[in-house]
């Protein structure tokens, strides 16, 4: 019975608040009143009239005129509410067959009384939150198995990483850098993490202190990156500071460290852009092909910015027929290739065959016909982004490092515009076009790497945004020829015949890769002829490239601050590793550590051999600021990098003869950055003298003598160029202070 009270009672509560329980009677069924019922009661006349009177009097009606009264109320007899059974209320889990009908469970376990009446089986289930709590404790107990898994994976796959070549190592540091992604927040990311305690020590690598925009001496330096040679030697006068008792404790101003007192490149200087109505005069003929001949012989084959025989086609009608009058933008092309040349007669000091015209004649020329505000605004075209990639080789030779790394930008930028950064498929242009433009293309990857290394900062060309197929090795001479066009139609073979020396060219698959490398490994192994040793010094310098940008991307970018010790050590002998492989395909007359080498191809060879030392000292310079802040005592590796770093300075001076020659160089070098070269060579050897203090009496010899060499080149070559005045300086200044004698003199030729 429910708990809701009867009407009876109601209306009895509602009546008589105040009647005492005693004195209500209940009526029975048959309507009589009393509760009395013996028979000698029921029969006594006055007793019936008494309780007669009574009951009218309690019901509030007169005896005499039987009217109810206003306050009449009426007795109702209370109920007697039979006992209720045990209701036991909702149970925490009804069984299975009571929730799905909908039933009332009594939750009895094993069985409840339900399903013991119908003799069914009784099942009770888990509840949601029992399957939540469930799941959680699996999922915990199952992410602790991974992460233990993945620790261990992630350890075994370090000690074996050094193992890797190029290709496999960018994979594994792809993955890790995936990992290394992960929320902070998550298991897998804390254990990651477990081994980065201490960053990698590469100055600039995520920060800056200087304030570009508000001091204006330091606008024309610009940012410098940590694999600069400006930086290494900022960083060398930092250390010797904080070394120094004088000035270790000094606060005042003064005793900084500036990073323009470490800038030997002419940036400050202003660069005069003439203008008037000598800007389409042109030399001589004889003067001319002089200046282009020179300009093919030292420079194209290595920066291959314009087609070798449609340039000389058009040089020729133009000389030879006066009425042609060529476009503003060729003419910047033509004096932009006079500036080069003449840059490099002036060096030799062949005042003859310039005259009265020096390179900044040509340059002030090409420049008000190619880059004032009116061209600027224009749309560019082809022979605008060879116009820019010259401009930006020319400032690389002068000394305008910033200039030469806008510039290279803004060539870069024109050629995506144009599509150059992809693979050719047009019918309008043609096969010897196609190739034209590769070419373009990868002397652009060539320059930008060379303006990256000198300014610190970071490649613009990244793999995975060109399609560029590799130059072939053929002359361009010989773009008429029939197997060249059978090779430029089919892509496949123009991967055989050049793809397999870049080992980052992702276009290509590994199966083909290897194919490839056989035929062509054994297309070298045959011997080059003179005529094919600028196409495959081309295609090795870019494979070496690219083992010098992966280099900056690993150990000098901003996310290689969040590196540990371990991931850096391993990097740079993974790197090594690539380089040393790189230098093993090198055919017999490429190698520069041969004694009695070709000399027809020596300059080929010293080129790539000043590239593979710089690349060597890139990838290993960190290891020697490890060495210096006492962080590589446990770490054998550090150890190994750092004297792979200090050998491969002292063989790019051992590279120079011993008696400077203004000659050699110009010949055999990369003349356009020997101040690049020399001064990083210089910097890492003068950083061995300062910081190693255990080396034998006959190693320190060496390394000294070495230094003199060094400063000895750069006293000679002060003469033809401000840089190198200005590298020797600062290097003087910073051995003469600490008590070195170093003496020089110019005695070049």
């Amino acid at each position: 019975m429910s708990g809701r009270p009867s009407l009876r009672n109601c209306l009895q509560s509602e009546l008589h608040p105040s009647v005492p329980e005693k004195h209500i009677y209940p009526i029975s069924e048959a309507g009589t009143e009393g509760t009395d019922t013996t028979p000698s009661t029921l029969s006594d006349p006055t007793v019936l009239d008494t309780r007669r009177n009574d009951f009218q009097n309690r019901r509030g009606t007169s005896s005499v005129t039987g009217k109810r009264s206003v306050n009449a109320k009426v007795a109702i007899p209370r109920l007697n509410h039979p006992v209720a059974q045990h209701d036991p209320g909702r149970v925490s889990r009804a069984c299975h067959n009571c929730h799905k009908q909908k039933n009332k469970c009594s939750g009895d376990r094993p069985s409840c009384r339900r399903c013991l009446e119908i003799n069914v089986s009784c099942v009770y289930t888990i509840g949601k939150r029992e399957k939540n709590a469930k799941w959680i404790y699996q999922g915990i107990s199952h992410l602790y198995v991974v992460t233990s898994q993945l620790k261990l994976y992630e350890s075994l796959v370090r000690d074996i990483y050094p193992k890797f070549d190029l290709e496999m190592a960018r994979y594994v540091d792809q993955a890790l850098g995936k990992i290394s992604s992960l929320s902070p927040s998550s298991p897998t990311a804390a254990l990651v993490q477990e081994d980065t305690t201490t960053p990698l020590a590469v100055s600039f690598a995520d920060h800056t202190f200087e304030d570009f925009n508000g001091n204006i001496s330091l606008q024309s330096i610009g940012f410098l990156g940590g694999h600069s040679v400006r930086a290494w030697l900022y960083r060398l006068r930092c250390h010797i500071r904080s070394t120094n008792p004088d000035t270790k404790n000094r606060s005042d101003q003064s005793s900084y460290v500036s990073i323009a007192s470490c800038d030997f490149f002419l940036d400050e200087a202003s660069i005069f852009v003439g203008s008037g109505p000598n800007v389409s005069a042109y030399p001589s003929q004889t003067v001319a092909d002089e200046l282009v001949d020179r300009y093919f012989q030292v420079v194209h084959a290595f920066f291959p910015l314009i087609g070798k025989e449609v340039f000389l086609g058009q040089y020729r009608s133009f000389y030879s027929n006066s009425t042609i009058l060529p476009g503003n933008k060729w003419m910047a092309l033509l004096n932009m290739v006079f500036a080069i040349a003449a840059q490099h007669s002036e060096y030799i000091g062949d005042q003859q065959l310039l005259g009265h015209q020096s390179h900044r004649v040509y340059f002030s020329r090409a420049w008000e016909l190619s880059m004032n505000s009116k061209v600027a605004l224009e749309h560019p075209n082809l022979q605008q982004t060879q116009i820019e990639g010259l401009i930006s080789l020319y400032f690389v030779s002068v000394g305008q490092a910033n200039r030469a790394w806008r510039m290279c930008g803004l060539a870069i930028q024109s050629a995506v515009t144009m599509g150059i950064h992809l693979r050719s498929d047009s019918p309008s242009i043609t096969l010897a076009s196609k190739e034209t433009r590769y070419r373009l293309w990868w002397a652009l990857f060539l320059l930008d790497t060379l303006v990256c290394l000198i300014t610190g900062r970071m490649p613009r060309i990244y793999r995975e945004h060109y399609t560029t197929p590799l130059p072939i090795s053929y002359q361009e001479g010989s773009f008429q020829d029939e197997h060249f066009e059978a090779i430029m139609q089919d892509r496949q073979s123009r991967a055989s015949s050049a793809g397999s020396l870049l080992s980052h060219n992702s276009s290509i698959d590994m199966d083909q890769r290897f194919k490839s490398s056989a035929s062509t490994h054994q297309q070298l192994s045959n011997g080059l002829q003179p005529q094919d040793n600028t196409c495959f010094c081309l295609l090795f310098s870019i494979d070496l490239a690219a083992v010098t940008r992966e280099a900056i991307d690993i150990l000098y970018s901003p996310k290689a601050a969040r590196k540990s010790r371990t991931e850096i050590a391993q990097a740079m002998k993974s790197l090594n590793n690539a380089a040393d492989n790189w230098f093993s395909r090198l055919p017999a007359e490429y190698g520069f550590m041969i004694p009695g080498a070709h000399n027809e191809f020596t300059q080929q060879r010293t080129s790539l051999a000043f590239q593979y030392y710089s690349t060597k000292l890139v990838l290993s310079q960190p290891a020697i600021w490890f060495h210096v802040g006492g962080e590589d005592d446990s770490n054998a590796v550090y150890h190994q990098i750092r004297t792979i770093c200090f050998n491969a300075a002292a063989q790019m001076v051992d590279l120079l003869p011993n008696d400077p020659s203004i000659t050699w160089l110009l010949s055999y070098s990369p003349w356009w950055s020997a101040h690049h070269y020399l001064s990083q060579s210089t910097v890492v050897l003068v950083t061995q003298l300062f910081i190693e203090s255990g080396m034998r009496a006959g190693q320190s010899i060496e390394l000294f003598k070495r230094v003199q060499k060094a400063l000895q080149w750069l006293s000679d070559l002060s003469t033809r160029n401000p840089v190198f005045k200005q590298a020797l300086d600062i290097f003087m200044n910073l051995l003469s202070s600490h008590g070195y004698n170093v003496v020089h003199n110019n005695s070049l030729p």
